[in-house]
């Protein structure tokens, strides 16, 4: 499944994914503009995981059109 939605509500969510509290750890995860993320699990769906977070090496800079 793919999501698109604002940083916040991801970073809800990854805490929501892992069993953490998102009140308290949600803001821990860094986002940048446009970048991707997964979840999963490892093994089985007692071990959920964070498989990817804040990848933007997809996204070029201004450095690289140049």
């Amino acid at each position: 499944m793919l999501l698109f939605s604002s940083g916040h509500f991801i970073r809800v969510l990854a805490a929501r994914c892992i069993e953490l509290e998102p009140s308290v750890h949600s803001m821990s995860f860094l986002l940048s503009t446009a970048s991707l993320s997964a979840v999963g699990y490892e093994h089985d769906l007692s071990r959920p995981v964070i498989r990817l977070w804040n990848d933007t090496h997809h996204v070029r800079t201004p450095q690289d059109r140049t």
